[in-house]
């Protein structure tokens, strides 16, 4: 565990300053550097965040007070800086999709493991307590054997919104953005890997899904669908059906005001709250990092899990005929 951790963050967008603000009060973390394709840009973060700026993203790796990246990058440049990151001898929290497909994962992932440095993938809602209390009532069998997951993640983004996620050929689209956190979830509940997956789409002229459908089948009697787009408000939430019970949690990924109630068949409901300002969502995240930088792994979010994730969205894109420009080929 580090008692305190010097952070540098890959550009300026919206989730780096999520996670910046998420510094400020984090109980470990300093933001140290910040690296943009101009320096005015990274000055402009800065004077908000602190941290030096920078005017490229290798002078933060060269920064030798840095301790850990934040890769805030868009979705095609993941594996690059991954590695560039593990080569220096940084710790990486990537945010997600991990890459574009579980190729690229597993190829990068063996050059985080040659250089012994540690890595998460950023879903923070894995690191939140809400979502480690779900594992103890799935462990503990609250509302029996678990055979049914509804999980959404969906929001309204205009036709006009134009940035990466809306750009086929790097990995743009509903699925690979907030869809990535239906999928993580699902697993997460199962505890194991589908077996079967697919994804009913909408694909536009522009070569990404604006919203979908999907639905997955596990080993056993277990099965699960999901919403997701970015073009498309959705309720936000996952519903868990069991053999005894059904398990609602109201705020799954942000847990802004969230309460998790448990339904137990013959039983009154059980009401478990939580909340967190945005700030204190991604602070939990980086004191993560710092918890288990040791170990080179957090076992909220493994480096397996996240082969796995970018395998199960092989398996959805293939379905619905959505492919990457940018994805590596065998």
């Amino acid at each position: 565990m580090a008692d305190k951790l010097n952070w540098g963050i890959l550009a300026t967008g919206g989730i780096a300053r999520q996670f910046a603000g998420g510094l400020k009060v984090s109980k470990t973390g300093t933001l140290t550097a910040v690296g943009s394709r101009t320096l005015e840009s990274a000055q402009k973060f800065t004077e908000t965040y602190g941290g030096t700026p920078y005017g490229s993203y290798d002078e933060v790796l060269n920064d030798p007070n840095v301790d850990a990246i934040y890769i805030a990058l868009p979705h095609h440049m993941h594996y690059e800086w991954t590695i560039k990151c593990a080569e220096a001898g940084k710790a990486i929290l990537c945010e997600k999709p991990f890459t574009l497909n579980a190729l690229e994962a597993q190829r990068a992932l063996n050059e985080v493991r040659k250089h012994k440095v540690f890595f998460m993938e950023a879903f923070m809602y894995r690191c939140h307590p809400q979502t480690l209390k779900l594992k103890e009532l799935l462990a503990e069998k609250a509302i029996g054997d678990v055979k049914v997951v509804n999980a959404e993640f969906g929001f309204h983004a205009g036709k006009e919104w134009t940035n990466f996620r809306t750009e086929g050929a790097l990995g743009g689209g509903g699925l690979m953005d907030v869809g990535t956190y239906c999928v993580s979830m699902t697993r997460l509940i199962a505890g194991a890997e589908p077996i079967k997956a697919d994804y009913c789409a909408f694909i536009g002229d522009r070569g990404y899904d604006e919203f979908g459908s999907g639905a997955m089948k596990f080993p056993g009697e277990f099965t699960s669908s999901f919403n997701t787009g970015i073009h498309i408000g959705l309720k936000n939430e996952v519903w868990i059906y069991g053999t005894n019970g059904s398990i609602h949690i109201s705020d799954p990924w942000k847990v802004h005001s969230s309460v998790i109630t448990l339904n137990k068949r013959g039983e009154e409901p059980q009401v478990f709250k939580y909340e967190s300002t945005n700030d204190e969502l991604y602070a939990i995240e980086a004191d993560t990092v710092a918890e288990f930088i040791d170990a080179k792994e957090c076992p909220y979010m493994t480096l397996e899990d996240t082969i796995e994730n970018m395998k199960a969205l092989d398996m959805l894109r293939a379905s619905a005929g959505l492919h990457f420009a940018m994805e590596m080929k065998a």
